[in-house]
């Protein structure tokens, strides 16, 4: 999104995408509470995603605001509007979703994706926000987003998920707990396994080591082994599904280990070593329901979200923050994300393009759709003629 979207003629289209309680939202999470300089949540909103989406500078945006005729602030206004404007872009971004129905799945079998990406501010080289994200695979859009503070880890308990549901994540899913949540709102789970945060058993409730049983596999040949797990006192059944990587992906493996951890100034335990020449899953899906090179070729979509991620980083430069505030990185944050859904339902929805910049009234649908079908047949013609 650039400026010529938010100052062009394409700017009311945009604007009709958006929740239709725009205004009673910016009152209600206070980010409107004085109508000084600023008199619409449609203008305050422009300034946001100016200085998101287009990167602009607080003196850049209060100069667009100029020529815009929007209104005539200082950078330190624009500044204090937008810090006050986070929780308001927040639930912007829910709304936004739960009205294209993504956090609301109504087919009985989707794939959805969760994974985290972390966020710096300027100078900074470690985490200090987190980003979590859903990817619904079969629209492949964008189906929850959450901001958290860098000590909010990876849990599948911050996604709600829909009954029969198939859940894909990664190691960092690999928690107990996680998984618990998700069998319980009867959903199905993919997730890579290390064998470090979720002791397993077997059926009989004997613990087992799953390099022991991996080491069996010869290179090509898929495993599956049924296990369980215990979480709160309660026994969840699930399936341990196994790959032997090739030798070439094995030692790539190996050496990004290796260089790691060197980084970290730690070194490979042997065990770690060992099971990267495998790759291993966990699901509760029935052999029935997939088979085990299905479930293989079922994890190998996560890597959708990675793209995800990417374009997020480098279209939008959402790796780094230009604000060490934390209202304002906030409002940035979250302005950014904003500005990625638009950007993807403009990108998406070519079939639903509205020439004159909104959407017709349900009541001019229906009205056009019931001339079209009198229309559609010699009766109805005929009909037409009579009555002119």
């Amino acid at each position: 999104m650039d400026s010529a979207t938010l100052s062009g003629p394409d700017w009311p289209y945009v604007l009709d995408l958006l929740p239709s309680d725009l205004e009673e939202s910016a009152v209600s999470k206070l980010a409107m509470v004085r109508k000084r300089g600023i008199t619409s949540a449609a203008d305050l909103l422009r300034l946001c995603l100016a200085y998101a989406c287009c990167d602009f500078s607080l003196r850049q945006v209060a100069s667009q605001a100029a020529l815009l005729g929007t209104a005539s602030i200082s950078d330190v206004a624009v500044m204090k509007r937008l810090q006050k404007a986070g929780d308001w872009l927040g639930y912007l971004v829910v709304r936004f979703l739960q009205e294209r129905g993504l956090a609301a799945p109504d087919a009985p079998f989707r794939v959805r994706v969760v994974d985290a990406t972390t966020v710096s501010e300027p100078g900074s080289q470690g985490t200090d926000w987190r980003l979590h994200v859903g990817l619904d695979l079969a629209r492949q859009q964008i189906s929850s987003v959450e901001l958290t503070g860098p000590a909010e880890g990876e849990t599948f308990r911050r996604h709600t998920v829909a009954p029969g549901e198939i859940v894909l994540g990664d190691r960092g899913y690999a928690h107990r707990r996680g998984l618990a949540h998700i069998l319980a709102q009867q959903a199905h789970v993919v997730v890579r396994f290390s064998g470090q945060n979720l002791p397993l058993q077997t059926r009989q409730g004997h613990p087992l080591d799953p390099l022991v049983v991996l080491q069996t596999l010869q290179p090509g040949e898929i495993g599956d082994w049924p296990v369980q797990f215990e979480s709160d006192a309660q026994t969840y059944p699930m399936r341990l599904v196994a790959l032997r990587k090739s030798a070439a992906a094995a030692a790539q493996e190996e050496r990004r280990m290796r260089r790691d951890a060197s980084r970290k100034g730690r070194r490979v335990s042997a065990k770690a070593l060992q099971a990267a020449h495998f790759v291993y899953l966990l699901t509760d899906l029935g052999a029935d329901e997939a088979p085990a090179d299905q479930v293989l070729e079922l994890y190998r979509l996560r890597w959708q979200i990675e793209i995800v991620f990417k374009r997020l980083k480098s279209l939008l430069h959402l790796d780094h923050l230009r604000a060490k505030n934390p209202e304002l990185a906030r409002a940035y944050l979250y302005a950014k994300i904003l500005g990625a859904l638009l950007v993807e339902e403009l990108a998406c929805s070519s079939l639903s393009f509205f020439p004159w910049g909104y959407r017709l009234s349900p009541q001019g649908r229906q009205s056009l759709a019931l001339a079209a079908d009198t229309s559609a047949t010699p009766a109805g013609r005929g009909q037409g003629c009579a009555d002119d």
